[in-house]
């Protein structure tokens, strides 16, 4: 079965065009045109951005977007019903890195609080 990046792939080298050349009119990064070529997406930042690559790329090359967009959306649901536990997992990794910022920023804005009050008690007396 053809992925969406193999027919990215081949539209593009069909055409006769490279990489750089796609990634300089479509003002993504080639490597992020080479993900969706590799079907790669999870170097991608997101869903959104996906898709939106996905079918800037496609209208570039003439490609029907919308079926390919689909045969992603489709691949992605199918994942996420085979792999619950790599998104738990994932939240739990982005909730770990929040916590571990500590009460420092905190502090941080209570002092410049109580500085800038006691500068300005000191100003007035």
């Amino acid at each position: 079965m053809r992925t969406p990046g193999s027919a990215l792939q081949a539209a593009r080298e069909k055409q006769g065009r490279t990489l750089q050349e796609a990634a300089k009119a479509l003002h993504i990064k080639k490597e992020y045109l080479a993900a969706l070529e590799a079907d790669a997406y999870e170097t991608i930042p997101g869903a959104v951005f996906v898709k939106g690559f996905m079918r800037n790329y496609a209208q570039y090359l003439g490609v029907s977007a919308e079926k390919l967009v689909k045969e992603y959306s489709g691949k992605r649901e199918s994942s996420k019903k085979t792999a619950p536990s790599s998104v738990a997992n994932s939240r739990q990794e982005v909730l770990k890195k929040r916590n571990t910022r500590g009460k420092w920023p905190e502090i941080t804005i209570i002092a410049g609080i109580v500085i800038f009050l006691w500068l300005i008690a000191w100003l007035l007396l």
